[in-house]
């Protein structure tokens, strides 16, 4: 049995994908493909798996160890059960919406938290996917839902730190493929496939899929607009600061006109390195053409490298299902 491992990101339409994966979930189930969205990983599955490097403890390695035991049970009873791939839709397993606020940067702990459930894949093929999305979008709509959920509004000196960070979608792919050097990667943007679910999971599974599946009718999660943003912040007494007010038809973008550009100019380089090859560790998924198979480096089902993260000692009280706090 094959895993299919949808990484987000967050705020690539991932919670419209996962609700057309738990509507669909007998019927794809039945042709071989079993979902598992964070209705299922969220149950305390991953307990101890998904933490923010800085703040593991002792404890916390304990419970990965036996997530990790949990997890590769699972693939073999639905290995014995006849299914022919699993699905495992979980934009956590990459770090939290809040964490990359609080860090200033775009899942900067990406190895190390990927080092801590590696283990469970051993053995088996895997393919990656990941959504991706025009960077000024992707983090007004993280700000915005931040603020939805008590954090200040940003200031000038927070999103000049997100604009200068140096981190980018293409350091993502390249960190997946070093732990994961034999997966095959698939990467798409929010702008060509929101709200096509059914063609996300095809490329995926390298098949369409049963007839009769049910595409969700609304959109799910959507970042909040101005006037949302705005009312977030009166019900706590708060004002949005003069340099971040501006909105685009509704939408909030908190970036001046110099910062978008560059956050722009950026996006466009990801999607250039895309298009380009990707250093052949992955394929763009456009939208228009069926992706390719990349070759890649050893044989399948086996990992070469995997990187160990150091310990970290500071203690984190994380939820009852095991996945730390944060917004996403």
């Amino acid at each position: 049995m094959d895993i299919l491992l949808h990484l987000g990101a967050h705020r690539t339409a991932t919670t419209g994908f996962q609700a057309f994966l738990w509507a669909n979930r007998a019927a794809l189930a039945a042709s071989g493909l079993t979902p598992w969205t964070p209705r299922r990983t969220r149950d305390g599955l991953l307990d101890g798996l998904i933490r923010h490097p800085m703040r593991v403890t002792l404890t916390d390695d304990r419970r990965a160890a036996r997530a990790v035991g949990r997890l590769r049970l699972e693939f073999d009873r639905l290995d014995r059960a006849g299914q022919s791939a699993l699905l495992i839709s979980e934009e956590n397993l990459l770090g939290t919406m809040m964490n990359n606020i609080e860090d200033r940067g775009l899942y900067p702990f990406l190895l190390d938290r990927m080092a801590r459930y590696a283990a469970a894949f051993d053995g088996r093929g895997l393919h990656v996917g990941l959504g991706i999305r025009d960077y000024a979008d992707y983090w007004a709509s993280c700000l915005g839902f931040a603020i939805g959920r008590g954090h200040p509004a940003p200031d000038r000196a927070l999103l000049d730190c997100l604009v200068t960070q140096p981190r980018r979608w293409r350091h993502l792919v390249r960190e997946i493929a070093t732990v994961f050097p034999a997966a095959r990667i698939t990467v798409w943007t929010h702008e060509a496939m929101a709200g096509r679910a059914r063609d996300v999971t095809a490329a995926l599974w390298g098949q369409g899929g049963p007839a009769g599946l049910t595409d969700p009718r609304d959109r799910h999660n959507r970042g909040p607009g101005y006037d949302a943003v705005v009312e977030a912040l009166a019900l706590r007494g708060e004002t949005l600061p003069e340099a971040v007010d501006r909105q685009s038809a509704g939408r909030w973008m908190p970036f001046d006109a110099d910062q978008h550009a560059v956050l722009h100019a950026q996006y466009r380089r990801d999607l250039a390195w895309l298009d380009a090859g990707a250093e052949g560790l992955a394929v763009h998924l456009d939208g228009r053409t069926p992706p390719a198979t990349p070759h890649r480096p050893g044989p399948p089902g086996e990992r070469t490298l995997r990187v160990v993260p150091a310990p970290g000692p500071a203690p984190n009280g994380g939820q009852k299902h095991g996945i730390e706090k944060g917004v996403g």
